[in-house]
């Protein structure tokens, strides 16, 4: 639709060109001619100056300082979450499923679909795989050869990979993801994992990553190659983990978080900042290097004891007074 259409959809003011051609909304790093980049954390405000895309959401105080700086129109939002939602429901509409093989879909011979399975317009279901009763294949999901989905999914037992991230507006209304989740070659997913579809880009598993069971795994997360996910670990949207990292079991990451290769987090470790240093090791919440942590446990185990000698000092000096 035409931008300036969009912005009355998505009730924005509008700072540009109202005829431009837009298409999609996707990650502003990612945004190039007719897409809609959203702006809602520092590191897209930094990406927003040198982006390509067409236009930007924006909350309204960002595009009064800036709006003169970007290199694209801008949407500028009272609530810049609620029109995110309405501009994905604007320009990715979704369309209500049913039992059977789309038309254009490819599904090799040597496959199998059960007759109440969903494949959806231009997937791809490759040989020897087996879409098994009630399972959904999305629109222009392509699954590989000797693919199993489940009744509920069998990349991992009980496991669900594609469901909408827990995003909320402003409004406390869920916002549907649009991407999906991309699984690289030689990807092993335990049981009971969650991996939540993309709503700003495609949700990514890099090749050669292990996740392990009852692991959440969440929207627009970006997993390099061969990265190690313990059981229990929950990764918040956006963030960004480099190749070969290793999430220890339990630990915990924050939103918009980037984690670089290499790194290691330990166990129960909560990582509420960028870990910039390559193959560095962090612990303890919030996370820091792993050997001053191990020195500030140890200093932990004697706070009573100096507690003790603090009063006791304190009483001696008090009593000295004349």
């Amino acid at each position: 639709m035409k931008l300036g259409e969009l912005a009355a959809v998505i009730g924005a003011r509008l700072v540009g060109d109202a005829d431009i051609d837009v298409v999609r909304v996707c990650a502003v790093a990612d945004a190039g001619a007719g897409d809609v980049g959203f702006v809602g954390h520092a590191h897209h405000r930094v990406d927003a100056r040198v982006c390509n895309a067409s236009a930007l959401i924006v909350d309204v105080d960002f595009a009064a300082d800036c709006a003169h700086e970007l290199p694209c129109a801008s949407l500028a939002a009272e609530r810049p979450s609620v029109a995110l939602r309405l501009a994905l429901q604007a320009l990715h509409p979704r369309n209500a499923a049913s039992a059977g093989v789309h038309a254009s879909a490819v599904v090799a011979d040597s496959a199998t679909v059960s007759a109440s399975a969903v494949v959806g317009a231009g997937a791809v279901v490759g040989a020897r795989s087996v879409v098994h009763d009630g399972a959904v294949v999305g629109e222009n999901v392509v699954l590989g050869p000797d693919v199993v989905v489940g009744v509920g999914a069998r990349v991992g037992p009980g496991s669900v990979i594609g469901d909408d991230g827990f995003v909320f507006d402003d409004d406390g209304v869920a916002v549907a993801g649009v991407y999906g989740v991309v699984v690289g070659d030689d990807v092993w997913i335990g049981a009971n994992v969650c991996v939540d579809r993309g709503l700003l880009r495609k949700t990514q598993l890099g090749r050669g990553t292990r996740v392990d069971n009852l692991v959440q795994i969440g929207h627009d997360v970006v997993l390099g190659e061969d990265v190690v996910v313990v059981a229990g670990v929950g990764i918040s949207g956006y963030v960004t983990v480099g190749d070969g990292a290793t999430i220890g079991g339990q630990a915990g990451i924050n939103p918009h978080v980037r984690v670089a290769r290499g790194v290691r987090v330990g166990g129960q470790a909560g990582v509420t900042n960028d870990v910039d240093e390559a193959f560095a090791v962090v612990a303890g919440t919030p996370a820091f290097a792993h050997h001053a942590w191990l020195k500030a446990m140890a200093r932990l185990k004697h706070l009573d004891g100096l507690e003790r000698r603090l009063r006791a000092l304190e009483a001696s000096t008090t009593k000295e007074k004349p």
